[in-house]
């Protein structure tokens, strides 16, 4: 199954996508402008990030928070709601049956054999949406299952160059978390995907057996700029080709 990975939209919606099964988006989804308000944050939503999905060339589109999701963060973590009912207030009824959308907050979703995995949660970042402090990623990244196929973080793990920034405002430090690298080590996994740090290495990083990359497609000036990932996937219960 080909999977495309992208993150940090901030508002931009690209239209030419490579084709693919499925599409990962790896949080920081809404406009810059709109992030702290809750209603322009909703009718964004609604009225065109959900239809843009729709018009995409992918079966599902699988979507995770990040820090500036204020919107997000209010429904699944303030008044707190799991994914699917977040998503069924911003699409009430039957709406989500109609759509390509599937939010994950802590949780999994299965497609053709494949266990896919989201968490949103950042350190360093305590004014910002979805925030914990070390003990509380610990607790967080504990809930990653032990094994599965792909993960979606928003904060990258401070593994290799994947928090590094590499342009810019603060050039060289290093923003990967801690807490996730360890979790990791415990997990059996395929891919991991992540963003924040736009400009850390998009390179493709091993774990053991595992692939990690960053697949933020703004720069740190918030120009699109990198090309999105994509990779074949296969269910390895039933295949005996690797990722």
């Amino acid at each position: 199954m080909k999977v495309v990975g992208i993150s940090d939209l901030h508002g931009y919606l690209p239209k030419d996508l490579p084709e693919g099964d499925i599409l990962c988006i790896c949080g920081d989804i809404f406009p810059l402008e709109y992030q702290r308000d809750t209603f322009q944050s909703i009718a964004w939503f609604c009225l065109e990030f959900v239809p843009w999905t729709d018009s995409l060339p992918y079966k599902k589109v699988i979507i995770i928070a990040g820090n500036h999701d204020f919107l997000l963060e209010t429904l699944l973590d303030k008044v707190p709601l799991n994914a699917e009912e977040a998503l069924k207030k911003l699409l009430p009824g039957d709406n989500i049956r109609k759509h390509k959308i599937v939010l994950l907050h802590n949780s999994s979703y299965y497609y053709e054999g494949l266990r896919i995995y989201g968490t949103p949660y950042c350190p360093d970042l305590r004014n910002w949406a979805f925030y914990r402090d070390s003990e509380g990623l610990k607790t967080v990244f504990s809930n990653i299952p032990k094994k599965c196929d792909v993960i979606l973080t928003h904060c990258p793990p401070r593994y290799g160059n994947l928090g590094v920034v590499s342009q810019g405002w603060g050039k060289g430090e290093n923003y990967g978390c801690s807490e996730l690298a360890e979790a990791l080590k415990e997990r059996d996994f395929q891919l991991l995907m992540c963003g924040h740090v736009h400009s850390g290495t998009h390179e493709v990083l091993t774990m053991g057996n595992s692939k990690l990359t960053n697949v933020s497609i703004k720069d740190e000036d918030y120009d699109p700029f990198y090309s999105p990932f994509t990779i074949d996937i296969y269910d390895r219960e039933n295949s005996n080709e690797k990722a």
